[in-house]
């Protein structure tokens, strides 16, 4: 995948960040390196490699459970909130 001005642009576009020619020729140039060394993982055999699926030493394997916790205080979640509305965080339209 090139990485070109245009999608630099793009980007920042998205990210609601504001860059100059020479920001977005130096993040180009950045990311296109990011992207060139990401590509050469694809290129490392790892057929004889196991999964990083093993039991510790106590017998539990390194995965836990996602387990729902309601913390019960909500109300002091909202006093974070600038504009709480039905006990929920109200946000402004970004998308027209």
């Amino acid at each position: 995948m090139s990485i070109d001005s245009a999608l630099v642009r793009r980007i920042g576009n998205l990210a609601k960040i504001e860059l100059s020619a020479p920001d977005v020729e130096m993040f180009a140039e950045q990311l296109g390196e990011i992207v060139s060394l990401m590509n050469q993982l694809d290129q490392v055999d790892t057929s004889g490699v196991d999964a990083l699926n093993f039991e510790m030493s106590n017998g539990h394997k390194n995965r836990t459970e996602d387990v729902v916790r309601d913390g019960s205080y909500m109300e002091r979640v909202l006093e974070n909130a600038p504009e709480p509305k039905e006990g929920f965080f109200t946000v402004k339209k970004v998308i027209e």
